[in-house]
């Protein structure tokens, strides 16, 4: 284990002499320049033939240098196996993986040590002191490559390593490398112009979103139902409590929805035997008072016996609320909604089907896409899942989902959705 070795970021400030020709940037302005000083090297490695060696925590730190640098040896000093890098977009044999511990401090830096026959430099960005150093100093740099090399406990690579470093010393770059290097970096000096600012990621503000949705509804709701359980409130208060009760269950329903949607890279569903006869009974009458709010009938055809699935009851029950919902908000008044269940060879086949009364006129609600996962509905601010998103979910619960419209109806005028579910 090399959990009592020193990071990187240590070594440079233990000693005096070494700390003296190291540049360290704090905050904000470190990690602007960390991306600008990779992005400078970027530079190097695309319009320079390097001959030496780059040691790194991450493999595709220049973008496609396997190949344009044939004799540039990559180290890389990572918590991941070797089968993340596949020998179709990686050459193995000029590429060294030294496997350190999740428990290795070192995990948290991320480092570019740059090694050739005319220059040598250090980039660090650590997390621990949320700052940035660099280097093109052989001081600076020895020091660093002397906290790797504890790390690399296979013979061979020692070797290999400790010959290419007699290879390509660390010696300090001439004027010329300097002013190039000086002239690119002022070149990135735009940092915001010139380098993507990392996208906060569409799912973490899915499952932030939602936490903060749930939360407050879930409380009021329990506060509703604190107060229904009360003697001294009138039949027409406990009427609207209802009304508060069962609107805040649709939306806490709809938003658990979406959070397992999101969260479905995060753990494997477990699915058993599943009695949907039991699922349906139970959201029926609930679909049916949905739907009939909104003047909207809803029909459902059941088989005289219908066999076990196999899936996840409690997710396959918050998916087909789903379904209903969007079904029941995207036709107007006096729309005809209808559940079929048949079987289809080893799966159950549910089948949506929607018919639409245009008497009264008037235009359908429209559906709006917010990003890749969810839709929305701008009259009324609904939010629901993307049917691509319905589908990938349903895969997850061991079903598949089809949407296909009438052949003999106008436009949204027939819409059939169809979930196949394996039997047992």
């Amino acid at each position: 284990m090399a959990t009592g070795l020193a990071t990187i970021y240590e070594a440079l400030h233990q000693d005096l002499q070494t700390h003296e020709f190291v540049e360290e940037l704090h905050q904000t302005d470190a990690k602007e320049f960390w991306y600008q000083a990779i992005a400078v090297l970027q530079q190097f490695s695309i319009h320079s033939q390097l001959k030496g060696l780059l040691l790194t925590h991450h493999p595709y730190i220049f973008p496609n240098a396997a190949y344009r640098q044939t004799e540039l040896q990559t180290w890389v000093f990572t918590t991941s196996k070797s089968s993340l890098f596949p020998t179709a977009s990686l050459p193995i044999g000029n590429t060294q993986i030294v496997s350190i511990p999740k428990a290795d401090s070192l995990h948290q830096e991320w480092f570019c040590i740059l090694v050739t026959e005319s220059f040598c430099v250090l980039v660090l960005s650590s997390a621990k002191s949320h700052s940035c150093v660099w280097s093109l100093h052989p001081t600076a740099i020895k020091a660093a490559i002397a906290v790797l090399l504890p790390r690399i406990r296979r013979t061979e690579q020692q070797t290999l390593l400790q010959t290419k470093l007699q290879k390509f010393p660390l010696i300090l770059p001439p004027y010329q490398i300097m002013a190039r290097f000086g002239a690119v970096l002022m070149a990135q000096s735009s940092i915001h112009q010139e380098l993507p600012i990392p996208e906060i990621q569409e799912v973490d503000i899915i499952k932030a979103i939602t936490h903060e949705v749930r939360t407050p509804l879930t409380t009021i709701r329990m506060l509703v139902r604190s107060l229904k359980r009360r003697k001294d409130i009138s039949a027409e208060v406990k009427t609207r409590l209802d009304r508060v009760d069962a609107e805040c269950t649709e939306q806490i329903e709809r938003f658990n929805l979406i959070f397992e949607a999101a969260q479905l890279d995060s753990y494997p569903i477990m699915l058993e035997a599943t009695q949907i006869e039991e699922i349906l009974s139970d959201g029926f009458m609930r679909w049916q008072e949905h739907a009939g709010r909104r003047q909207i009938s809803l029909e459902m055809i059941l088989p005289t016996e219908i066999p076990a699935i196999y899936s996840n009851g409690l997710l396959l029950s918050q998916v087909l609320n789903g379904l209903v919902d969007r079904l029941v908000r995207s036709f107007p008044p006096d729309s005809h909604i209808q559940l079929i269940l048949t079987s289809a060879g080893e799966y159950l086949k549910l089948q949506f089907q929607s018919q639409v009364t245009r008497l009264g006129g008037g235009d359908l609600p429209l559906l709006k896409a917010v990003g890749q996962w969810l839709m929305l509905q701008p009259e009324t601010g609904t939010l629901s899942l993307s049917l691509p998103t319905t589908k990938t979910l349903l895969k997850a619960l061991g079903g598949k989902l089809t949407v296909r419209m009438h052949s003999t109806s106008a436009a949204f005028d027939g819409e059939i959705l169809t979930i196949f579910l394996p039997f047992i």
